[in-house]
């Protein structure tokens, strides 16, 4: 039997690393409403 997906929810993830905005990604596909919070100004590659 489904399970019944309940309300769809205001999510806040803090953070825009790959683990933010692979969590952002994955709430979003489940239908929730996501913001991401991130204290740089733009996205870039850092380290290898």
């Amino acid at each position: 039997m489904p399970r019944d997906p309940g309300p769809a929810l205001s999510v806040a993830v803090v953070g825009g690393g790959i683990g933010g905005l692979t969590a952002a990604l994955a709430l979003n596909a489940a239908g929730h409403a996501v913001t991401i919070a991130e204290r740089r100004t733009g996205f870039s590659e850092v380290g290898a």
